[in-house]
Protein backbone atom coordinates (compact mmCIF):
# COMPACT_ATOMS: atom_id res chain seq x y z
CA UNK A 1 0.00 0.00 0.00
CA UNK A 2 2.73 2.19 1.29
CA UNK A 3 4.75 1.62 -2.39
CA UNK A 4 1.69 2.32 -4.44
CA UNK A 5 1.34 5.43 -2.77
CA UNK A 6 4.65 6.26 -2.98
CA UNK A 7 4.54 5.53 -6.99
CA UNK A 8 1.76 7.43 -7.18
CA UNK A 9 3.43 10.54 -5.43
CA UNK A 10 6.07 10.39 -7.75
CA UNK A 11 3.87 9.85 -10.92
CA UNK A 12 1.78 13.32 -9.66
CA UNK A 13 5.33 15.37 -9.27
CA UNK A 14 6.04 14.08 -13.40
CA UNK A 15 2.76 15.17 -13.97
CA UNK A 16 3.17 18.40 -12.48
CA UNK A 17 6.59 18.99 -13.99
CA UNK A 18 5.58 17.94 -17.37
CA UNK A 19 3.21 20.30 -17.11
CA UNK A 20 5.36 23.58 -16.29
CA UNK A 21 7.09 24.05 -20.19
CA UNK A 22 4.78 26.80 -20.98
CA UNK A 23 5.11 28.53 -17.44
CA UNK A 24 9.02 28.28 -17.65
CA UNK A 25 9.04 30.31 -20.92
CA UNK A 26 6.45 32.68 -19.32
CA UNK A 27 8.86 33.43 -16.37
CA UNK A 28 11.94 33.14 -18.79
CA UNK A 29 10.17 36.50 -20.51
CA UNK A 30 9.66 38.54 -17.28
CA UNK A 31 13.44 37.94 -16.63
CA UNK A 32 14.21 38.53 -20.09
CA UNK A 33 15.74 35.53 -20.89
CA UNK A 34 13.00 33.97 -23.11
CA UNK A 35 14.38 33.09 -26.66
CA UNK A 36 10.89 33.45 -28.60
CA UNK A 37 11.66 37.51 -29.47
CA UNK A 38 14.70 36.44 -31.08
CA UNK A 39 13.22 33.58 -32.75
CA UNK A 40 10.28 35.46 -34.10
CA UNK A 41 12.23 38.01 -35.28
CA UNK A 42 14.74 35.56 -36.98
CA UNK A 43 11.17 33.68 -38.47
CA UNK A 44 9.36 36.82 -39.21
CA UNK A 45 6.56 35.77 -37.30
CA UNK A 46 5.00 37.83 -34.41
CA UNK A 47 6.02 36.64 -31.14
CA UNK A 48 1.31 35.72 -30.38
CA UNK A 49 1.62 33.57 -33.30
CA UNK A 50 5.23 31.81 -32.35
CA UNK A 51 3.79 30.65 -29.09
CA UNK A 52 0.63 29.77 -30.76
CA UNK A 53 2.81 27.29 -32.91
CA UNK A 54 4.80 26.49 -30.09
CA UNK A 55 1.87 25.46 -28.11
CA UNK A 56 0.33 23.45 -30.76
CA UNK A 57 3.72 21.39 -31.30
CA UNK A 58 3.70 20.65 -28.01
CA UNK A 59 0.36 18.83 -28.18
CA UNK A 60 2.43 15.88 -29.79
CA UNK A 61 5.17 15.28 -26.78
CA UNK A 62 2.63 15.29 -24.31
CA UNK A 63 0.20 12.58 -25.91
CA UNK A 64 4.19 10.23 -25.96
CA UNK A 65 3.86 11.41 -21.86
CA UNK A 66 0.55 10.97 -21.45
CA UNK A 67 1.16 7.05 -22.37
CA UNK A 68 4.60 6.70 -21.19
CA UNK A 69 3.80 8.26 -17.74
CA UNK A 70 -0.19 9.31 -17.15
CA UNK A 71 -2.57 6.58 -19.17
CA UNK A 72 -2.10 3.74 -16.57
CA UNK A 73 -3.19 5.99 -13.57
CA UNK A 74 -7.05 7.08 -14.29
CA UNK A 75 -7.41 8.91 -11.34
CA UNK A 76 -4.49 11.24 -13.08
CA UNK A 77 -6.32 11.46 -16.67
CA UNK A 78 -8.43 14.22 -16.49
CA UNK A 79 -5.88 16.41 -14.47
CA UNK A 80 -3.35 15.48 -16.96
CA UNK A 81 -5.26 17.19 -19.38
CA UNK A 82 -6.33 20.11 -16.83
CA UNK A 83 -3.13 21.27 -15.99
CA UNK A 84 -1.52 20.56 -19.36
CA UNK A 85 -4.39 22.97 -20.93
CA UNK A 86 -4.31 25.43 -18.23
CA UNK A 87 -0.52 25.91 -19.02
CA UNK A 88 -1.34 26.81 -22.67
CA UNK A 89 -3.96 29.09 -21.73
CA UNK A 90 -1.16 30.61 -19.09
CA UNK A 91 1.36 30.99 -21.63
CA UNK A 92 -0.92 32.67 -24.41
CA UNK A 93 -2.94 34.93 -22.71
CA UNK A 94 -1.91 34.96 -19.18
CA UNK A 95 -4.13 36.11 -16.48
CA UNK A 96 -7.08 36.72 -19.12
CA UNK A 97 -7.45 32.68 -19.36
CA UNK A 98 -9.71 32.86 -17.07
CA UNK A 99 -12.18 33.62 -19.43
CA UNK A 100 -12.26 30.07 -20.21
CA UNK A 101 -12.85 28.91 -17.34
CA UNK A 102 -16.07 30.52 -16.77
CA UNK A 103 -18.16 28.75 -19.54
CA UNK A 104 -17.00 25.65 -18.22
CA UNK A 105 -18.51 26.78 -14.83
CA UNK A 106 -21.65 28.32 -16.01
CA UNK A 107 -22.35 25.02 -17.82
CA UNK A 108 -21.59 22.98 -14.90
CA UNK A 109 -24.13 25.46 -13.02
CA UNK A 110 -26.98 25.14 -15.20
CA UNK A 111 -26.88 21.97 -16.04
CA UNK A 112 -26.71 20.94 -12.13
CA UNK A 113 -29.80 24.02 -11.33
CA UNK A 114 -32.23 23.69 -15.07
CA UNK A 115 -31.24 20.05 -15.40
CA UNK A 116 -29.80 18.80 -18.79
CA UNK A 117 -32.81 19.33 -20.84
CA UNK A 118 -33.94 22.08 -22.93
CA UNK A 119 -33.92 25.16 -20.60
CA UNK A 120 -30.46 24.21 -20.58
CA UNK A 121 -29.43 24.01 -24.13
CA UNK A 122 -31.23 27.64 -24.58
CA UNK A 123 -29.19 28.95 -21.87
CA UNK A 124 -25.88 27.61 -22.72
CA UNK A 125 -26.24 28.72 -26.36
CA UNK A 126 -27.44 32.25 -25.46
CA UNK A 127 -24.81 32.70 -22.34
CA UNK A 128 -21.84 31.15 -24.31
CA UNK A 129 -22.47 33.22 -27.72
CA UNK A 130 -23.13 36.31 -25.78
CA UNK A 131 -19.57 36.07 -23.69
CA UNK A 132 -17.90 35.20 -27.35
CA UNK A 133 -19.64 38.23 -28.91
CA UNK A 134 -18.64 40.70 -25.31
CA UNK A 135 -14.81 39.18 -25.84
CA UNK A 136 -14.69 40.29 -29.77
CA UNK A 137 -16.24 43.55 -29.24
CA UNK A 138 -13.76 44.62 -26.01
CA UNK A 139 -10.77 42.55 -28.16
CA UNK A 140 -11.45 42.55 -31.76
CA UNK A 141 -9.67 44.38 -34.63
CA UNK A 142 -8.75 44.62 -37.74
CA UNK A 143 -5.52 42.64 -37.87
CA UNK A 144 -5.51 38.57 -36.87
CA UNK A 145 -5.07 39.03 -33.29
CA UNK A 146 -4.27 36.11 -31.09
CA UNK A 147 -6.41 36.66 -27.93
CA UNK A 148 -8.32 34.31 -25.45
CA UNK A 149 -11.30 34.53 -28.25
CA UNK A 150 -9.28 32.59 -30.09
CA UNK A 151 -10.00 29.21 -27.73
CA UNK A 152 -12.99 30.73 -26.52
CA UNK A 153 -14.74 30.47 -30.35
CA UNK A 154 -13.99 26.74 -30.35
CA UNK A 155 -15.06 26.34 -26.78
CA UNK A 156 -18.34 28.46 -27.68
CA UNK A 157 -19.38 25.12 -30.01
CA UNK A 158 -17.92 22.49 -27.80
CA UNK A 159 -20.21 23.51 -24.50
CA UNK A 160 -23.09 24.23 -27.45
CA UNK A 161 -22.80 20.80 -28.48
CA UNK A 162 -22.44 19.69 -24.95
CA UNK A 163 -25.82 20.90 -23.93
CA UNK A 164 -27.78 19.53 -26.74
CA UNK A 165 -26.69 16.47 -26.31
CA UNK A 166 -27.77 16.24 -23.05
CA UNK A 167 -30.85 17.39 -24.10
CA UNK A 168 -30.84 14.39 -26.59
CA UNK A 169 -29.75 11.68 -24.20
CA UNK A 170 -33.17 13.06 -21.93
CA UNK A 171 -35.35 12.59 -25.06
CA UNK A 172 -33.49 9.29 -25.54
CA UNK A 173 -34.23 7.94 -22.17
CA UNK A 174 -37.82 9.31 -23.20
CA UNK A 175 -38.16 6.97 -25.67
CA UNK A 176 -37.92 9.39 -28.37
CA UNK A 177 -36.30 9.00 -31.58
CA UNK A 178 -33.33 10.18 -32.56
CA UNK A 179 -31.29 10.75 -35.80
CA UNK A 180 -28.52 7.90 -36.29
CA UNK A 181 -25.61 11.18 -35.40
CA UNK A 182 -27.63 12.41 -32.39
CA UNK A 183 -27.00 8.96 -31.21
CA UNK A 184 -23.42 8.60 -31.46
CA UNK A 185 -23.03 11.85 -29.42
CA UNK A 186 -26.57 12.15 -26.66
CA UNK A 187 -25.81 11.41 -23.45
CA UNK A 188 -27.26 9.79 -20.39
CA UNK A 189 -25.87 11.77 -17.53
CA UNK A 190 -24.15 15.21 -16.94
CA UNK A 191 -19.90 15.21 -16.99
CA UNK A 192 -18.34 15.32 -13.55
CA UNK A 193 -16.71 18.80 -13.40
CA UNK A 194 -13.13 17.50 -13.55
CA UNK A 195 -14.42 15.33 -16.64
CA UNK A 196 -15.64 18.69 -17.90
CA UNK A 197 -12.50 20.82 -17.23
CA UNK A 198 -10.58 18.22 -18.91
CA UNK A 199 -12.89 18.27 -21.90
CA UNK A 200 -12.65 21.93 -22.16
CA UNK A 201 -8.58 21.80 -21.63
CA UNK A 202 -7.86 19.00 -23.83
CA UNK A 203 -4.24 19.92 -24.52
CA UNK A 204 -3.95 18.53 -28.36
CA UNK A 205 -6.79 21.44 -29.70
CA UNK A 206 -7.72 23.71 -26.81
CA UNK A 207 -6.09 26.47 -28.93
CA UNK A 208 -7.51 26.09 -32.29
CA UNK A 209 -9.58 22.50 -32.41
CA UNK A 210 -10.79 20.76 -34.16
CA UNK A 211 -14.17 20.45 -31.83
CA UNK A 212 -14.99 17.10 -30.53
CA UNK A 213 -17.99 15.51 -28.68
CA UNK A 214 -17.95 14.78 -24.86
CA UNK A 215 -19.29 11.21 -25.97
CA UNK A 216 -15.64 10.89 -27.82
CA UNK A 217 -13.64 12.07 -24.66
CA UNK A 218 -15.65 10.44 -22.35
CA UNK A 219 -14.98 6.80 -24.29
CA UNK A 220 -11.57 7.99 -24.94
CA UNK A 221 -10.43 8.32 -21.17
CA UNK A 222 -12.63 5.21 -20.29
CA UNK A 223 -10.62 3.08 -22.25
CA UNK A 224 -13.46 2.20 -24.80
CA UNK A 225 -10.63 2.42 -27.80
CA UNK A 226 -8.10 -0.48 -28.80
CA UNK A 227 -5.32 1.86 -28.13
CA UNK A 228 -2.85 -0.84 -26.61
CA UNK A 229 -3.13 -3.61 -29.83
CA UNK A 230 -3.89 -0.87 -32.54
CA UNK A 231 -0.72 1.83 -30.75
CA UNK A 232 1.66 0.46 -34.13
CA UNK A 233 -1.38 2.05 -36.59
CA UNK A 234 -2.28 5.21 -34.77
CA UNK A 235 1.34 6.04 -33.89
CA UNK A 236 2.28 5.62 -37.78
CA UNK A 237 -0.80 8.05 -38.92
CA UNK A 238 0.10 10.57 -36.32
CA UNK A 239 3.30 11.11 -37.87
CA UNK A 240 2.32 11.16 -41.60
CA UNK A 241 -0.13 13.73 -40.13
CA UNK A 242 2.92 15.49 -38.14
CA UNK A 243 4.69 15.44 -41.16
CA UNK A 244 2.18 16.73 -43.44
CA UNK A 245 1.49 19.47 -41.20
CA UNK A 246 5.32 20.73 -41.16
CA UNK A 247 4.95 20.74 -45.08
CA UNK A 248 1.88 22.89 -45.18
CA UNK A 249 3.44 25.23 -42.76
CA UNK A 250 6.17 25.12 -44.93
CA UNK A 251 4.67 26.07 -48.07
CA UNK A 252 1.90 28.94 -45.92
CA UNK A 253 5.10 30.73 -45.37
CA UNK A 254 6.67 30.02 -48.79
CA UNK A 255 3.25 31.12 -50.33
CA UNK A 256 2.83 34.31 -48.30
CA UNK A 257 6.18 35.48 -49.40
CA UNK A 258 4.76 35.36 -52.74
CA UNK A 259 1.21 36.12 -52.54
CA UNK A 260 0.28 38.89 -49.85
CA UNK A 261 -2.46 41.19 -49.02
CA UNK A 262 -0.37 44.24 -48.80
CA UNK A 263 0.35 44.12 -52.13
CA UNK A 264 -3.35 43.68 -53.44
CA UNK A 265 -4.12 46.65 -51.11
CA UNK A 266 -1.36 48.77 -53.15
CA UNK A 267 -1.68 50.92 -55.86
CA UNK A 268 0.86 49.07 -57.58
CA UNK A 269 -2.22 46.31 -57.71
CA UNK A 270 -3.82 48.14 -59.98
CA UNK A 271 -1.06 48.72 -62.97
CA UNK A 272 -1.65 45.09 -63.73
CA UNK A 273 -4.83 43.32 -66.14
CA UNK A 274 -7.51 42.73 -64.41
CA UNK A 275 -7.26 38.83 -65.40
CA UNK A 276 -3.84 38.71 -63.51
CA UNK A 277 -5.42 40.65 -60.44
CA UNK A 278 -7.96 37.79 -59.91
CA UNK A 279 -5.70 35.24 -60.49
CA UNK A 280 -3.39 36.76 -57.82
CA UNK A 281 -6.24 36.86 -55.16
CA UNK A 282 -7.73 33.69 -56.03
CA UNK A 283 -3.35 31.81 -55.38
CA UNK A 284 -3.44 34.27 -52.54
CA UNK A 285 -6.09 32.56 -51.21
CA UNK A 286 -5.13 29.21 -52.03
CA UNK A 287 -2.19 29.38 -49.62
CA UNK A 288 -3.58 31.96 -46.75
CA UNK A 289 -5.78 28.69 -46.36
CA UNK A 290 -2.63 26.41 -45.81
CA UNK A 291 -2.07 28.82 -42.35
CA UNK A 292 -5.62 26.67 -41.17
CA UNK A 293 -4.80 23.23 -42.48
CA UNK A 294 -1.23 23.27 -40.88
CA UNK A 295 -2.51 23.84 -37.70
CA UNK A 296 -5.56 21.48 -38.49
CA UNK A 297 -2.57 18.23 -39.54
CA UNK A 298 -1.01 19.26 -36.57
CA UNK A 299 -2.91 19.60 -33.90
CA UNK A 300 -4.76 16.12 -35.71
CA UNK A 301 -1.62 14.40 -35.19
CA UNK A 302 -1.80 15.18 -31.58
CA UNK A 303 -4.94 13.75 -31.41
CA UNK A 304 -4.30 10.76 -32.98
CA UNK A 305 -1.34 10.21 -31.01
CA UNK A 306 -2.96 10.52 -27.90
CA UNK A 307 -5.86 7.85 -29.47
CA UNK A 308 -8.59 10.62 -29.26
CA UNK A 309 -9.23 10.03 -33.03
CA UNK A 310 -10.41 6.25 -33.04
CA UNK A 311 -13.15 6.05 -35.50
CA UNK A 312 -14.09 1.90 -35.35
CA UNK A 313 -12.62 -0.60 -37.72
CA UNK A 314 -12.68 -1.09 -41.37
CA UNK A 315 -12.55 -5.18 -42.36
CA UNK A 316 -9.76 -5.14 -40.21
CA UNK A 317 -7.94 -2.05 -40.30
CA UNK A 318 -8.26 0.62 -37.46
CA UNK A 319 -9.30 4.06 -38.45
CA UNK A 320 -8.24 7.31 -36.96
CA UNK A 321 -9.93 10.30 -38.58
CA UNK A 322 -12.31 10.93 -35.61
CA UNK A 323 -10.71 14.20 -35.43
CA UNK A 324 -9.98 15.14 -38.99
CA UNK A 325 -10.54 18.46 -39.78
CA UNK A 326 -9.18 18.64 -43.56
CA UNK A 327 -9.73 16.37 -46.34
CA UNK A 328 -6.39 17.03 -48.35
CA UNK A 329 -7.45 15.62 -51.90
CA UNK A 330 -10.85 16.98 -52.16
CA UNK A 331 -9.74 20.33 -50.97
CA UNK A 332 -6.45 20.34 -53.89
CA UNK A 333 -8.57 18.82 -56.72
CA UNK A 334 -11.94 20.91 -55.93
CA UNK A 335 -13.61 22.06 -58.76
CA UNK A 336 -16.91 23.53 -57.32
CA UNK A 337 -17.32 24.88 -53.79
CA UNK A 338 -19.36 22.69 -52.30
CA UNK A 339 -15.50 20.42 -52.27
CA UNK A 340 -14.70 22.76 -50.25
CA UNK A 341 -17.14 22.83 -47.81
CA UNK A 342 -16.91 18.97 -47.99
CA UNK A 343 -13.44 19.15 -46.74
CA UNK A 344 -12.54 22.37 -44.86
CA UNK A 345 -12.97 22.85 -41.00
CA UNK A 346 -14.91 19.72 -40.97
CA UNK A 347 -15.39 19.23 -37.83
CA UNK A 348 -17.41 23.04 -37.44
CA UNK A 349 -18.99 22.14 -40.99
CA UNK A 350 -20.75 19.02 -39.07
CA UNK A 351 -21.76 20.97 -35.93
CA UNK A 352 -22.90 23.71 -38.18
CA UNK A 353 -25.10 20.99 -39.90
CA UNK A 354 -26.13 19.20 -36.59
CA UNK A 355 -26.89 21.49 -34.72
CA UNK A 356 -27.74 24.67 -36.36
CA UNK A 357 -29.12 23.59 -40.00
CA UNK A 358 -31.13 20.26 -39.45
CA UNK A 359 -32.92 21.76 -35.92
CA UNK A 360 -34.10 24.55 -38.45
CA UNK A 361 -36.49 21.92 -40.33
CA UNK A 362 -39.34 23.35 -38.70
CA UNK A 363 -38.83 26.55 -40.89
CA UNK A 364 -39.72 24.20 -43.74
CA UNK A 365 -37.57 25.86 -45.94
CA UNK A 366 -33.58 25.22 -47.03
CA UNK A 367 -32.21 28.33 -48.37
CA UNK A 368 -33.57 29.76 -45.24
CA UNK A 369 -32.16 27.57 -43.08
CA UNK A 370 -28.71 27.46 -44.83
CA UNK A 371 -28.57 31.29 -45.02
CA UNK A 372 -29.41 31.25 -41.00
CA UNK A 373 -26.61 28.98 -40.22
CA UNK A 374 -24.40 30.60 -42.52
CA UNK A 375 -25.11 33.67 -40.11
CA UNK A 376 -24.65 32.04 -36.95
CA UNK A 377 -21.13 31.20 -38.71
CA UNK A 378 -20.37 34.25 -39.72
CA UNK A 379 -21.84 35.94 -35.98
CA UNK A 380 -19.52 33.28 -34.11
CA UNK A 381 -16.15 34.29 -36.17
CA UNK A 382 -16.79 37.92 -35.16
CA UNK A 383 -18.73 41.25 -35.37
CA UNK A 384 -16.28 42.66 -38.50
CA UNK A 385 -18.27 43.18 -41.61
CA UNK A 386 -15.93 40.86 -43.75
CA UNK A 387 -17.16 37.63 -41.58
CA UNK A 388 -20.79 38.20 -43.17
CA UNK A 389 -19.52 39.39 -46.47
CA UNK A 390 -17.44 36.05 -46.93
CA UNK A 391 -20.90 33.98 -45.79
CA UNK A 392 -22.77 35.91 -47.69
CA UNK A 393 -20.88 35.15 -51.04
CA UNK A 394 -21.03 31.35 -49.80
CA UNK A 395 -24.58 31.49 -49.68
CA UNK A 396 -24.84 32.92 -53.15
CA UNK A 397 -22.14 30.73 -54.79
CA UNK A 398 -23.91 27.62 -53.34
CA UNK A 399 -27.57 28.83 -54.63
CA UNK A 400 -26.01 29.43 -58.26
CA UNK A 401 -23.81 26.16 -58.19
CA UNK A 402 -26.60 23.61 -57.11
CA UNK A 403 -29.16 25.07 -59.54
CA UNK A 404 -26.86 25.11 -62.44
CA UNK A 405 -25.46 21.51 -61.62
CA UNK A 406 -29.80 20.57 -61.29
CA UNK A 407 -30.34 21.66 -64.63
CA UNK A 408 -26.97 20.49 -66.83
CA UNK A 409 -27.16 17.03 -65.34
CA UNK A 410 -30.64 16.87 -67.21
CA UNK A 411 -29.28 17.71 -70.00
CA UNK A 412 -27.18 14.60 -72.69
CA UNK A 413 -24.47 17.58 -73.54
CA UNK A 414 -23.33 17.49 -70.41
CA UNK A 415 -22.67 13.55 -70.00
CA UNK A 416 -20.87 14.01 -73.53
CA UNK A 417 -18.85 16.79 -72.29
CA UNK A 418 -17.55 14.77 -69.27
CA UNK A 419 -17.56 11.61 -71.47
CA UNK A 420 -14.83 12.88 -73.92
CA UNK A 421 -11.22 12.52 -72.45
CA UNK A 422 -9.93 15.97 -73.84
CA UNK A 423 -13.14 17.85 -72.90
CA UNK A 424 -13.10 16.26 -69.45
CA UNK A 425 -9.61 17.71 -68.89
CA UNK A 426 -10.50 21.04 -70.42
CA UNK A 427 -13.58 21.58 -68.43
CA UNK A 428 -11.72 20.22 -65.42
CA UNK A 429 -8.75 23.03 -65.89
CA UNK A 430 -11.98 25.61 -66.24
CA UNK A 431 -13.74 24.43 -62.98
CA UNK A 432 -10.31 24.50 -61.41
CA UNK A 433 -9.52 28.13 -62.25
CA UNK A 434 -12.62 29.34 -61.61
CA UNK A 435 -13.13 27.90 -58.01
CA UNK A 436 -9.38 28.84 -57.00
CA UNK A 437 -10.09 32.61 -58.11
CA UNK A 438 -13.91 33.03 -56.65
CA UNK A 439 -12.60 31.80 -53.38
CA UNK A 440 -10.18 34.67 -53.40
CA UNK A 441 -12.83 37.02 -54.21
CA UNK A 442 -14.95 35.10 -51.00
CA UNK A 443 -12.26 34.90 -48.27
CA UNK A 444 -10.94 38.24 -48.97
CA UNK A 445 -12.95 40.11 -46.81
CA UNK A 446 -12.55 37.55 -44.06
CA UNK A 447 -9.03 37.99 -44.27
CA UNK A 448 -9.04 42.21 -43.91
CA UNK A 449 -12.56 42.21 -42.11
CA UNK A 450 -13.30 46.07 -42.58
CA UNK A 451 -15.48 47.33 -45.04
CA UNK A 452 -12.90 49.97 -46.32
CA UNK A 453 -10.21 47.56 -47.12
CA UNK A 454 -11.99 44.69 -48.41
CA UNK A 455 -14.14 46.88 -51.02
CA UNK A 456 -11.07 48.35 -52.22
CA UNK A 457 -9.90 44.34 -52.90
CA UNK A 458 -13.56 44.01 -54.57
CA UNK A 459 -12.72 47.18 -56.57
CA UNK A 460 -9.51 46.02 -57.86
CA UNK A 461 -11.30 42.67 -59.03
CA UNK A 462 -14.19 45.36 -61.01
CA UNK A 463 -16.72 43.58 -59.05
CA UNK A 464 -16.16 40.24 -60.62
CA UNK A 465 -18.09 37.98 -58.07
CA UNK A 466 -21.16 40.31 -57.96
CA UNK A 467 -21.20 40.47 -61.72
CA UNK A 468 -21.40 36.86 -61.79
CA UNK A 469 -23.51 35.53 -58.45
CA UNK A 470 -25.88 38.73 -57.58
CA UNK A 471 -27.54 38.10 -60.79
CA UNK A 472 -27.65 34.65 -60.83
CA UNK A 473 -31.94 34.12 -59.90
CA UNK A 474 -33.68 36.57 -61.82
CA UNK A 475 -30.85 36.96 -64.94
CA UNK A 476 -29.00 34.10 -65.59
CA UNK A 477 -30.78 31.43 -64.28
CA UNK A 478 -33.98 31.85 -66.90
CA UNK A 479 -31.90 32.50 -70.06
CA UNK A 480 -29.72 29.66 -68.77
CA UNK A 481 -33.32 27.37 -68.72
CA UNK A 482 -34.31 29.07 -71.86
CA UNK A 483 -31.23 27.89 -73.39
CA UNK A 484 -31.73 24.31 -72.71
CA UNK A 485 -35.26 24.14 -73.37
CA UNK A 486 -34.72 25.52 -77.03
CA UNK A 487 -32.28 22.83 -77.13
CA UNK A 488 -34.28 19.82 -76.45
CA UNK A 489 -36.97 20.99 -77.66
CA UNK A 490 -35.84 19.71 -81.45
CA UNK A 491 -35.00 16.17 -79.89
CA UNK A 492 -38.49 16.04 -78.64
CA UNK A 493 -40.37 16.78 -82.05
CA UNK A 494 -38.38 14.12 -83.43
Amino acid sequence: MLQRYAFGLRNCRLLIWFTMFGLLLSLLGLVGLSPIPFLSEVLGATEPALKLLISILLGYPLAIIYHKYVRDHKEYRDLYFILTGFDMAFYNFGISMYHNAIPAIAIYLSTKILGPGKNNAIVTFAFNMTYLLAGYVVTESEEYDITWTMPHCVLTLKLIALSFDLWDGQKMLRGEELSANNKLTALDSPPTFLELLGFVYFPACFLVGPIFSFRRYKDFVSDKFPLDSQAPVYEAQAMKRLVQGVIYLAAYQVGVSVFNMKYMLSEEFWESSVFYRNLYCGLWAHFALYKYISCWLLTEASCIRFGLSYNGMKESLSKWDGCNNIKLLRFESATRFQHYIDSFNCNTNHFAAEYVYKRLRFLGNRNLSQLITLAFLALWHGTQSGYYMTFLNEFLIMVMEKDLESMLMKTEFYHKMWSNTVTKYLLYVVLKTYTIVFMGWSLAPFDVKSFSKWWTVYASLYFSGFILFVPWSFVYKPLIKKALKSRAAPTKAQ
